[in-house]
């Protein structure tokens, strides 16, 4: 294989065949020497376009192995090192390949090469025990690297034969060998960071309330109680609306509450419900409750636990009461048990724990355990309302299956439902007048159609048995993950469409969920606002669009890009829903003060403040919707013509979602259409150059420059400066270091990367507001937070209290009347007078995040 890679799955590589975004095209021939190792880089164009051994065992458009005859006459090579790394990479300690070497005296010995020993993924690499990060480099997508890795060979041997590990959906990508005579050191030293208070941290006070009544108290927001105007429903323009209040349309915006965090004593549980109404959240997702409200004792998973359901009960009753909505997973996680009787399970343990995902399309069985989980949950009476979740218009919306599309699913981790799949395909080429050896081996555009076809129908069956027997008013999706355009055909039979995405969702180099914990630690906005870039397809025009979980994950420095690109982008794409992931995975941390750690923000004061920029931006519409529609199409033909395998294909092609940094995108059908809205074929080439002059233009700018505005002027992205800038009537907010200008704002001497938002609070004009906020986030830490390098990319440990504020200053000038500055606690209550100078028509003060005890995020500005 060579480096560079043309075309994404096209079957003949180069590198791992995932496309130009994704490839190695950065790497140079010649001389290349890491730690005292010399490798010679073949180049490609002098050895047939070859440069490298690219293997795998599964996927079969690598070869599994390769020999190398070698002369070894007379040296005394006792080690062999390899410059490679691996991709698909397998949990730590699996093998990823091995290296058989054959001696003259007819000997053979193997060395297996192991992920997380010997190896590691080329993307966001990190040192392992015998592979030192000995090459970086960074393509469209991510930073990459190579491995250098030490086999004791002995002697010299006179064959090598590079095998990739059996059965295995892994891929050993080896760049370089050399044989030689030493042993050499693959340590690399590196400074350990380990944050602590100090030139650039301080302390934050930080209690984790907001003061009723205060500036960041934005429950004034919420139209109480939730379900007030009957069901919600879908209007004719595909947004959320009211049955008995057509013309009102409401939008969401929330957390996710996983695990134990759902079920809360009732002091806990009134708790939360004031800190969330206090951040202007409008509703909330139970997600991960299933397992928590089965009776541990039961010898089903469908036997409830009766003080479970009474928390559940009470917290749904006093989320209702002031507001919030709910919604929820009728499946996430729950465990199944050998009192389900499922028929596909029995007399053996599947290694796949959310194995009821894949088998309810498949399984009668499966089907009835779902449904009569969903029964016995729905039709329950909630004291505390008097409704079944059923009939209560406060539970707006349900997804069937967390996370569960079939065109990435079906593989599974249990090989024994992989033989299921396959004699249903059989059937359905049968039926179609399909059935030919090539279509059964298959697993392209047919197979997809197939796929489609199989989760339809359990959706409808689904569906009907929610609508018709248990007489549900909530709306419904599924599919909640994921944005290919070979989902769109699936995703049309939903009330709505809903999807998932995570800016550096970390990965587990040791152990699933264990520290250490691995991130790219790159930004969103040097990646083209790629988060929420990718979600913005995935809509369907016509139905409302939700994102039901979102975050820019900790510790990534760049997270403070979270607010201004989910909100703003949110609103300019006119969505309908946004969830961050997550308020809390249990109960455990949900009554004291603690560090910022996980996926969670219940004690993060950054990810609360970014919060409230969301709310004003996205709720209250302060970013106005794109007019430019563009819809993704294709034919069914075009469809039919995918090489596959399901999971690999089916992408939308990224030129088409950066149109989506300009104008609003989505996706219709072939025969669908929707009002002011333009259907675009991506699949072809050449199609931008039938888009309307200004979104060529803006494209055009974008491939040039990196820079590109949307349309209407109010969302300027700069992916090569990393910076975002808002400039809208009641807003303005900018991400960035060093100088920035908008209309009113002017920021100059930023010394950190941070997040800056002007914010009026009364709904009014900057320039004609009385109350406005002004909010400065840098990056935030918490004490002896533990990073295992310098990159700050493998993290060791998430620190102790107190919380930790970096040290950031900027010089603020706003063309504003005089109004008075005043810095606020995180609880927005006062914290001081702000000197300030005004002359000319311009405000001026100074931002500091140093200059209270305690830290400074937040002004209040009031004339």
């Amino acid at each position: 294989m060579g480096f560079r890679d043309e075309k994404l799955n096209d079957g003949k590589g180069g590198w791992t065949d995932q496309g130009p975004t994704n490839d190695l095209r950065m790497m140079k021939s010649g001389r290349f020497s890491a730690l005292g190792v010399d490798f010679d880089i073949v180049n490609p164009e002098r050895n047939d376009g070859r440069s490298c051994l690219v293997l795998s065992s599964r996927q079969q458009k690598f070869p599994m192995e390769k020999s190398i005859a070698l002369d070894s006459s007379g040296e005394k090579n006792r080690y062999l090192y390899l410059l490679h790394a691996s991709a698909w990479t397998p949990n730590a300690s699996m093998p990823v390949g091995m290296v058989v070497a054959e001696y003259a005296d007819g000997s053979v010995k193997e060395f297996p090469v192991l992920a997380g020993r010997d190896v590691g993924n080329w993307w966001q690499p990190y040192g392992v025990a015998n592979g030192v990060v000995a090459w970086t480099g960074e393509n469209a997508e991510t930073f990459v690297g190579l491995y250098l890795s030490r086999f004791p060979v002995e002697a010299a041997p006179v064959k090598l034969t590079f095998k990739a590990a059996a059965d295995s959906g892994s891929v050993w990508m080896i760049v370089g060998a050399t044989l030689g005579e030493y042993r050499l050191n693959l340590r690399r030293p590196e400074a350990l960071p380990y944050i602590v208070a100090d030139k650039d941290w301080l302390p934050v006070e930080y209690n984790g309330n907001t003061v009723a009544g205060s500036p960041l108290d934005f429950s004034g927001y919420l139209d109480a109680p939730a379900g007030k105007y009957g069901p919600v429903v879908v209007d004719q323009n595909g947004h959320f609306s009211f049955r008995d209040a057509p013309g009102k349309r409401i939008r969401f915006f929330g957390p996710n509450l996983v695990g134990t965090a759902n079920y809360l004593d009732k002091e806990l549980a009134d708790d939360f419900v004031t800190k969330a109404t206090r951040l202007g959240y409008n509703t909330v997702r139970f997600h991960h409750f299933d397992n928590g409200l089965i009776d541990p004792n039961a010898p089903d998973s469908l036997t409830f636990d009766s003080r479970a359901l009474d928390q559940l009960d009470y917290l749904f009753a006093e989320l209702k009461k002031h507001g919030i909505y709910s919604c929820l997973d009728l499946y996430a996680s729950r465990e199944l048990k050998p009192g389900d009787h499922i028929k596909e399970l029995e007399g053996r343990t599947s290694p796949e724990k959310f194995i009821l995902k894949r088998l309810i399309p498949l399984s009668k069985s499966a089907m009835d355990n779902w449904k009569e989980f969903a029964r016995r949950l729905l039709t329950h009476r909630n004291p505390y309302t008097g409704l079944t979740y059923a009939e209560d218009p406060a539970l707006y919306a349900l997804n069937l299956v967390n996370e569960n599309p079939l065109v990435i699913t079906w593989r599974g981790w249990d090989p024994a439902l992989i033989p299921l799949f396959e004699e249903r395909y059989v059937e359905y080429l049968k039926e179609k007048g399909l059935d030919t050896p090539e279509n059964r081996t298959s697993r392209g555009g047919l197979f997809i159609e197939f796929l489609n076809d199989l989760q339809i129908r359990s959706i409808e069956e689904q569906k009907r048995f929610l609508k018709e027997e248990l007489k549900l008013v909530a709306l419904v999706t599924d599919l909640n993950m994921i944005s290919k355009f070979t989902m769109n055909e699936v995703r049309e039979h939903l009330d709505f469409v809903d999807n998932h995405q995570y800016w550096d969702h970390p990965w587990f180099p040791v152990r699933d969920w264990h520290l250490p914990y691995a991130f790219s630690n790159k930004s969103s906005i040097a990646n083209r606002a790629e988060h929420p870039r990718y979600l913005m397809p995935a809509r369907i025009f016509g139905k409302p669009y939700t994102v039901t979980e979102f975050n820019f994950c900790n510790p990534n420095p760049y997270r403070v890009e979270a607010a201004p690109l989910i909100g703003g982008y949110a609103g300019l794409q006119d969505w309908d829903a946004l969830y961050r992931f997550a308020w809390s995975h249990g109960r455990y941390n949900m009554d004291k003060v603690d560090v910022p750690y996980g996926f969670d923000i219940v004690n993060d004061p950054q990810a609360q403040l970014a919060e409230r920029i969301i709310n004003l931006l996205f709720m209250r519409e302060y970013i106005r919707a794109a007019k430019p529609a563009f819809a993704f199409t294709c034919t069914s033909g075009q469809l039919r013509r995918l090489a596959g395998p399901p999971e690999d294909d089916g992408d939308y092609p990224a030129e088409f979602t950066e149109l989506g940094l300009y104008g609003r995108i989505g996706t219709l059908g072939a025969a669908a259409s929707f009002p002011g809205v333009r259907k675009v074929d991506a699949l072809n080439a050449g199609w931008e150059k039938r888009l309307p002059a200004a979104a060529r233009a803006a494209l055009d700018k974008l491939g040039k420059t990196g820079v590109i505005t949307s349309a209407g002027g109010q969302i300027t992205l700069d992916s090569k400066a990393k910076t975002v800038k808002i400039v809208a009537p009641q807003c303005e907010v900018m991400t960035f270091s060093g100088d920035m200008s908008g209309e009113v704002m002017k920021l100059s001497g930023a010394d950190r990367y941070q997040t800056a938002a002007l914010l009026s609070l009364d709904g009014k004009k900057l320039a004609e507001s009385e109350k406005l906020l002004f909010i400065q986030m840098p990056n935030l830490g918490a004490t002896k937070q533990k990073f295992a390098n310098e990159r700050r990319n493998l993290l060791e440990s998430w620190g102790q209290l107190p919380i930790l504020l970096e040290k950031c200053r900027a010089d603020v000038e706003l063309a504003l009347p005089e109004m008075k500055v005043e810095a606020l606690k995180l609880d927005g209550s006062p914290n001081g007078a702000v000197p300030s100078a005004y002359g000319n028509g311009k405000l001026r003060f100074t931002a500091d995040t140093a200059s209270r005890p305690g830290g400074v995020m937040v002004y209040l500005l009031t004339r």
